[in-house]
């Protein structure tokens, strides 16, 4: 049972990942019943809105574009770096430096992620003008993505440090390894 477990793991893992990321895209889609614009310019009913057609100047909130890509990207991203990372025996010294590396590349990317979300928020903040009201759902998206790039940031930060630490720890490990060795063959002498 337990080898089972281990080869499934990773598949159900992906199909998870996957089936969130689907369900978050179509909850942050926009709503179904609503007017939409065609090739020509004009509003073409899709299902059955509540209310009449908007004005001829209407754009769709960013959100409804910008949140399923984000949340894709959020949840993709860490796949990328299952390749990189296996797990095996930390007392090798050829995994600890694998382990290193991992920290390195993961770090990197958090920080770059979490650098390019917010300046891609600040963009789009920028771009919108600033000068209308904005709605609570659309507060709630700002600060949530907020909140997600410092979280990357904080975690690349994080992880740059674990690495420094595993670092070390590995040098100083080398370090007493081959001081054993060398007092081993003083003392066989």
């Amino acid at each position: 049972m337990k080898r089972l477990w281990i080869r499934i793991r990773l598949p159900l893992a992906v199909v998870a990942l996957l089936v969130v990321t689907l369900a978050m895209a179509r909850l942050f889609s926009g709503p179904e019943d609503t007017w939409i614009k065609n090739e020509q310019g004009e509003w073409i009913r899709h299902g059955y809105p509540s209310g009449p057609p908007p004005a001829q100047d209407y754009s769709e909130p960013v959100t409804y574009m910008v949140i399923p890509i984000f949340f894709l990207a959020a949840f993709a991203v860490p796949l990328f770096f299952l390749r990189f990372h296996k797990l095996h025996n930390r007392l090798n010294f050829d995994t600890a430096s694998r382990d290193i590396k991992f920290f390195g590349y993961v770090s990197t990317a958090l920080f770059l992620m979490g650098i390019l979300t917010g300046a891609g928020l600040i963009t789009e903040i920028c771009m919108s003008g600033g000068g209308g009201d904005v709605s609570l759902l659309e507060f709630l998206v700002i600060l949530s993505i907020g909140g997600f790039a410092g979280m990357c940031v904080i975690l690349g930060a994080l992880f740059f440090l674990l690495k420094r630490n595993c670092n070390d720890h590995y040098i100083l490990e080398k370090s007493r390894r081959e001081m054993l060795e060398i007092l081993e063959n003083f003392s066989s002498r």
